[in-house]
């Protein structure tokens, strides 16, 4: 599996924690019956806040992790010198043209999952819904299209792109 792959893997892990316990505390505060408009869009902005802030430290860890399993991987070969361990990091951290073709790629499926969502909160706005669902709706929208997105990035990783 390759270095992006993992990347990947690592962010759909961390936005999975973080989805589960938004979910467990959005309802919690629906039950409670807060059923404020702006209580909820601050609600949103801590969590993705909150999201920003442990996506950074899992990618630190991811980074650290990688690092280390290399490390160990030359040692295993029986190299003792860390520029091997330096060469490898770099090499697989290089973006080429394979990997914007991929982000563009797979970009596009997360978009489209993203606009599908937010159609779907406006109708629901037409038909006389909340905006507390409307705004739930356009955040799930978004989080379900970056899961596609990493999903089809892994799929192009490991299986190949081809411009067509």
């Amino acid at each position: 599996m390759t270095y992006k792959s993992k990347r990947a893997i690592s962010n759909m892990v961390a936005s999975a924690i973080l989805v589960i316990a938004y979910i467990v505390y959005a309802i919690g505060k629906y039950e409670t019956g807060s059923g404020d408009l702006k209580s909820w869009a601050i609600f949103m902005l801590i969590f993705i806040g909150i999201g920003v802030g442990i996506q950074i430290v899992i990618q630190i860890a991811f980074h650290i992790a990688l690092a280390f399993g290399i490390a160990v991987k030359e040692h295993v070969r029986g190299s003792k010198e860390t520029d091997n361990v330096v060469r490898t990091l770099n090499s697989s951290m290089v973006e080429d043209e394979m990997d914007k073709l991929i982000g563009l790629k797979s970009g596009r499926f997360g978009n489209i999952f993203a606009e599908i969502g937010f159609l779907a909160a406006l109708l629901t706005l037409v038909f006389g819904a909340s905006g507390i669902l409307a705004m739930n709706i356009i955040l799930g929208a978004f989080v379900l299209g970056t899961f596609i997105e990493n999903i089809v990035s892994i799929y192009f990783y490991e299986k190949g792109v081809r411009n067509g």
